[in-house]
């Protein structure tokens, strides 16, 4: 397994868990008074749901033919992470606008990834 394959699985299940628990703890902060307690683990299980499937997607890569989830998941969650670092670091951005911009932005170019792997030629 290469370095590049952990990486991406470490990124997109990191960002999942951000995801996860971000929505999670505030869907359930008017009903729940520790909604947090119920968004870690939601966003654990998420985040690992996730790694493991570009983890197992990745290993039954034979060098020819590439797969799409794997680098569609892998692809949002670098982006998300930059995207999330950059908004909240160095443009001084709210939590809440960075998590939002950096999931659009992973998505997209989560999609980007998925429709190019699947358009080259094996």
């Amino acid at each position: 397994m290469r370095l590049r394959t952990l990486g991406a699985a470490g990124a997109a299940g990191l960002a999942t868990f951000l995801l996860v628990f971000v929505i999670v703890s505030e869907a359930l902060l008017p009903y729940i008074e520790f909604s947090v307690l119920v968004g870690v683990p939601a966003g654990l299980v998420a985040g690992a749901l996730i790694a493991t499937v570009v983890l197992v997607q990745s290993s039954q890569d034979d060098g020819r033919t590439r797969r799409p989830l794997a680098l569609a998941l892998g692809t949002f969650g670098v982006t998300f992470l930059v995207g999330f670092v950059v908004a909240l670091g160095g443009l001084q951005a709210g939590v809440a606008i960075s998590i939002a911009g950096a999931a659009v932005l992973g998505i997209l170019s989560g999609l980007v990834a998925a429709v190019r792997a699947r358009r080259e030629p094996p």
